[in-house]
């Protein structure tokens, strides 16, 4: 299909609600039972019956810029599962092309005022690129959600390094770099230069792509205290009750080194 089909795909799911947040967790790495938020992982059930992951549709979303609208649906949905459920903490990602605070945005600016206690438990997310395609017009995007009681991350950090982000909420190291780090020395003291780097400007560190045991225990040694990856998911998506449930052998030793 030509991205123009993929688009009609994804806003027809979004017309009839076959869009689903699937929750990914972000889980300390000295506590089983802590988790700073999760993050909406989106799906799609097209017209034959198939879901669609984020690889399938987001890149034919962006190059048609389209990706602004599915964004926008995105953080309804997250706005909503958060009102009807209080107890939890909800992140989205959004796209570069989203970041933007204009007029399309400005009912969910408003909607997210009303709801001081729905905004503080929203983080949205943005790629560190973006600071760089639109500094100020990001900047400002931020400044809105922030003025509405909703906490900011940049996503990916490291490629680019997005030195000048005024007071990020939470920043997160990208994947790359724990995938690196299972190769070597050098590339584990990369990992912690990078996560003292982001520390200097935000309170809360992220590591991307723990999907390893290995990854773990450099995530630890390099400082930070928070964790997402098929492995945290694997272990905490539904706390101890999911972790016991996992019977291979990788994350059982998972487990002993977060444990200890």
């Amino acid at each position: 299909m030509n991205d123009m089909d993929v688009a009609g795909e994804v806003f027809s799911a979004m017309l009839d609600a076959r869009v689903t947040l699937n929750r990914e967790p972000v889980c300390s790495v000295a506590s089983a039972e802590s988790v700073l938020y999760h993050v909406c992982q989106t799906s799609v059930l097209n017209s034959r019956g198939h879901t669609l992951q984020p690889v399938q549709f987001i890149p034919a979303l962006e190059r048609a810029s389209l990706i602004r609208l599915f964004d926008r649906h995105v953080v309804k949905q997250a706005i909503s599962s958060l009102r009807a459920r209080p107890d939890s903490r909800l992140g989205v990602e959004v796209s570069a092309q989203s970041s933007v605070a204009d007029v399309v945005w400005e009912a969910i600016f408003q909607l997210i005022e009303q709801t001081p206690d729905v905004a503080e438990r929203l983080v949205i997310e943005i790629p560190e690129a973006a600071w760089f395609d639109a500094h100020e017009r990001v900047q400002r995007f931020t400044q809105s959600l922030k003025h509405a009681g909703c906490k900011i991350a940049i996503a990916d950090f490291g490629i680019e390094t997005a030195i000048g982000v005024r007071s990020p909420d939470i920043i997160k190291i990208d994947a790359s770099f724990t995938a690196a780090a299972r190769h070597g020395r050098v590339h584990v003291e990369h990992l912690a230069q990078l996560i003292r780097r982001a520390a200097k400007q935000a309170e809360t560190v992220v590591v991307e792509g723990v999907d390893e045991p290995v990854d773990i225990m450099h995530v630890r040694e390099c400082g930070a205290q928070w964790a997402q990856g098929q492995l945290v998911t694997a272990l905490f998506s539904d706390g101890p009750k999911s972790a016991s449930a996992c019977s291979t052998s990788s994350a059982l030793a998972a487990r002993t080194q977060i444990a200890s």
